[in-house]
């Protein structure tokens, strides 16, 4: 298997275990306690969740379509992270203590779209930085 090949599969299984990551930690019950006092940082943990959703999104998409232009890809990135952040949502009313929140699930999606905005910068940042070796040497 070419390295290129191999490492975009692996950036790939990466992306379905931090997917089941999500759905696991979605699968814990919660006690009504819990729920009223960790409002805000609900929100914050909701946005840090889906950035490392987000960013590992990004980093198997451009390595899987090298070709497409990357405002495409954030596109195609958000939406993907907009459904899953929404499935997620309708799958917590299933699981006791859990309830549905429209802005848990806009915490979703701005942590999606930071995790690819984060990907970006550091992939133009390490497309820079190899130019400036190239040059140097």
């Amino acid at each position: 298997m070419k390295r290129s090949t191999e490492l975009t599969l692996r950036t790939w299984i990466l992306v379905v275990a931090y997917l089941a990551l999500i759905f696991g930690v979605s699968s814990i019950p919660q006690d009504p306690l819990s729920h009223t006092c960790f409002k805000v940082s609900d929100k914050m943990a909701h946005l840090a969740e889906y950035a490392g959703f987000g960013l590992l999104l990004s980093v198997a998409s451009r390595s899987t379509f090298r070709r497409v232009r990357r405002w495409v890809l954030l596109v195609v990135v958000v939406l993907i992270g907009a459904a899953v952040g929404a499935l997620d949502e309708t799958y917590q009313m299933t699981v006791p203590g859990r309830e549905r929140e429209l802005l848990d699930w806009v915490a979703d999606v701005a942590g999606v779209l930071f995790g690819s905005c984060l990907a970006m910068a550091l992939s133009s940042w390490m497309a820079r930085r190899a130019a400036a070796a190239g040059k140097a040497a």
